[in-house]
């Protein structure tokens, strides 16, 4: 068996994963639909409905198979199209459905499972949060940052180890402005610490706690 590139048991990964699909569904089954409809500064082209489409959309991609192209960008838009349609609450059902057996897989085999996978799910969390703004606001579950910290940096040069954890998982999915970014690591170029791409946006988080 191949070197775990996480630092969690499947275990671990499998209850930090159910928790934050279930924190999702529960307030996903509380917004109105003008909220549904919000836009997401973090991922400008999608709604927060959108956000919903693309998390079970995973779920139901690893359930079939359709893992090929996985991480793209068309493979996300594809699994957005095919939800125009569905209402947040059918998307929340469907989640709540694919997500247990997917769940039920990470239970068995989740530190062998790419981070990216985690980092996406938890990213997509706080992409909803930041949409919605303070109805929305949470302490952060900090078990899937604290998992992949190791992996994000061993990719990066730069010296992040006075970023809290938080904000690397944020800087590094590119959900911070260049000027944010210099704030927070200063002396570095901010395009040295993204792996995505940096946001034209400075976001704002409903972070309590």
């Amino acid at each position: 068996m191949s070197e775990s590139l996480i630092d969690a048991t499947s275990e671990e990964l499998a209850d930090a994963y159910g928790a934050l699909r279930v924190r999702c569904l529960e307030l996903g089954r509380s917004l109105s639909d003008e909220q549904a409809a919000l836009m997401s500064p973090c991922c400008p082209e999608w709604s927060v409905k959108d956000l919903y489409a693309h998390m079970a959309g995973v779920a139901t991609d690893i359930l079939d198979g359709n893992i090929e192209e996985a991480a793209t960008e068309a493979w996300a838009d594809a699994q957005v199209t095919r939800r125009a349609h569905d209402s947040l609450a059918e998307i929340c059902d469907e989640w709540e459905r694919a997500g247990a057996e997917v769940e039920g897989i990470v239970r068995k085999i989740g530190d062998q499972i790419m981070p990216q996978f985690y980092i996406d799910a938890w990213s997509h969390e706080w992409d909803i949060r930041q949409a919605l703004g303070p109805v929305a606001a949470a302490e952060p579950d900090l078990r899937i940052p604290n998992a992949t910290r190791r992996f994000l940096t061993d990719r990066l040069e730069a010296d992040v180890s006075d970023v809290s954890t938080f904000e690397l998982l944020r800087i590094t999915m590119g959900r911070r402005s260049a000027d944010q970014i210099s704030a927070i690591v200063p002396g570095v170029e901010p395009s040295d610490v993204v792996f995505w791409s940096i946001n034209d946006a400075a976001i704002t988080e409903p972070v309590t706690g």
